[in-house]
């Protein structure tokens, strides 16, 4: 049976092959919350240290666009981060819908079909990881 639900498209599966409930794609979201508020925090933690490092290198040309560089990733990073977390607290309002309007099948094993935010939240969790050691490479540099 394939039902869209206010946008979500699952496909219920009466056999043993469980992929997911909508219990468990609650506290998905909630980690992913909790995951991206990490990332921010990192992101500012990253962005204060470039400050200084712009602050100590105000004559020195390539450091300073080396340090823009990295500036700008860690924006456009959290950028990604901001609207991933509108986007997901989006698709809990919508989970929640669900479960309040089928209560019966909170814990109904489903799978979810074509769901974006695995490949989205993967490709911050790699840029942040793959910003951060380039940066700390880049600090060794200029420390």
């Amino acid at each position: 049976m394939t039902d869209f639900c206010n946008g979500l498209k699952f496909i219920t599966l009466k056999t043993s092959i469980m992929k997911t409930t909508l219990s468990m794609l609650h506290h998905q979201a909630m980690d992913w919350l909790r995951e991206l508020e990490f990332y921010v925090e990192e992101l500012a933690i990253l962005t204060g240290r470039l400050e200084e490092i712009n602050d100590h290198w105000k004559g020195d040309k390539e450091v300073l666009h080396q340090a823009r560089h990295f500036q700008n990733r860690f924006v456009s990073l959290r950028e990604q981060a901001d609207v991933l977390t509108k986007d997901l607290l989006a698709r809990e309002g919508r989970i929640e819908k669900i479960a309040e309007a089928k209560p019966e099948e909170i814990d109904e094993q489903m799978r979810m079909v074509d769901d974006k935010f695995f490949d989205r939240m993967a490709a911050l969790t790699a840029g942040v990881a793959v910003s951060r050691y380039e940066f700390n490479k880049f600090l060794v540099k200029v420390m």
